[in-house]
């Protein structure tokens, strides 16, 4: 009989939630793209994020997008702090303005990317997961189909022993070919037996796995939307910083050229 070999596995930590936070600014709903005017004036807070689980997989990715968030998150309340006290100046002061948003951009896309490429390879192992179980899955079809051939032979042995059993009973026979038959319909018994334990095996273990499976599934979908949240994140925070430039380049609008206010000399005639 062909073996077939289950192998264990292991349901690993779900991935944390990783989230820009900011330390003075509230947590405010994320606003809808077309509605800008609720945009608030500072990075948002949302709900304290968990720390990352013992047994993080990827605590190394982890731990550098966290390192990434907190420099970020010194670099927003520093310049866009600045940011805010240039802009009440009236002055224009549009190169010193746009040079803090740029590092201020650069520090945000630098904790996005490691928190996405965290959430990226999370996800890649996950889909690898997956396609071992269907491969998993297939093998013990496979096994399923021989197991329920095995199982028709040995009825039919059984039969066909009940049969001759019935034959001989009408006829003349010895004890020894009793004992042979009987012998006999013990060992099919005993194989029937073992089949149908290893059926129900098979059973069980087809239930848990499609559950498993089911359940990575649903892994990846949260892993999916917490990089679409990371990708939201930078498009909001993104026009809110160039909302700031936008701002700094009205205040130099606001400053024209001096005028004269005499006539220019005229050049002195030929002689």
């Amino acid at each position: 009989m062909k073996a077939s070999v289950a192998a264990v596995f292991l349901v690993c930590t779900w991935p944390c939630v990783v989230w820009p936070q900011s330390p003075s600014a509230p947590a405010p709903e994320i606003p809808p793209a077309q509605a800008p005017a609720q945009v608030p004036a500072q990075a948002p807070a949302p709900a304290a994020q968990p720390e990352v689980e013992q047994g993080d997989r990827f605590s190394g990715l982890w731990d550098e997008s966290e390192r990434l968030r907190l420099i970020y998150e010194k670099v927003d309340a520093d310049n866009i702090a600045y940011v805010d006290r240039l802009l009440k100046t009236r002055v224009c002061q549009i190169n010193r303005v746009s040079g803090l948003i740029d590092r201020t951009l650069d520090a945000m896309n630098a904790y996005l990317n490691a928190a996405k490429k965290y959430y990226e390879v999370w996800g890649n192992a996950e889909e690898k997961r997956v396609e071992m179980q269907q491969k998993t899955l297939a093998n013990m079809e496979a096994d399923q189909a021989s197991l329920a051939g095995m199982l028709d032979e040995e009825k039919k042995n059984h039969e066909t022993l009940e049969r001759k059993e019935a034959d001989l009973e009408q006829s003349k026979r010895t004890e020894e070919i009793r004992k042979d038959i009987d012998d006999l319909k013990k060992d099919i018994l005993d194989s029937q037996d073992r089949l149908n334990k290893a059926q129900q095996n098979f059973d069980s273990l087809t239930l848990q796995i499609n559950n498993m499976k089911t359940s990575i599934t649903a892994r990846l979908i949260g892993i999916r939307q917490n990089s679409a949240r990371l990708d939201a994140y930078g498009l909001e925070w993104t026009s809110v910083y160039e909302d700031k430039r936008k701002a700094a380049h009205e205040v130099c609008n606001t400053k024209q050229p001096g005028t004269l206010r005499a006539p220019l000399p005229k050049p002195p005639a030929n002689p």
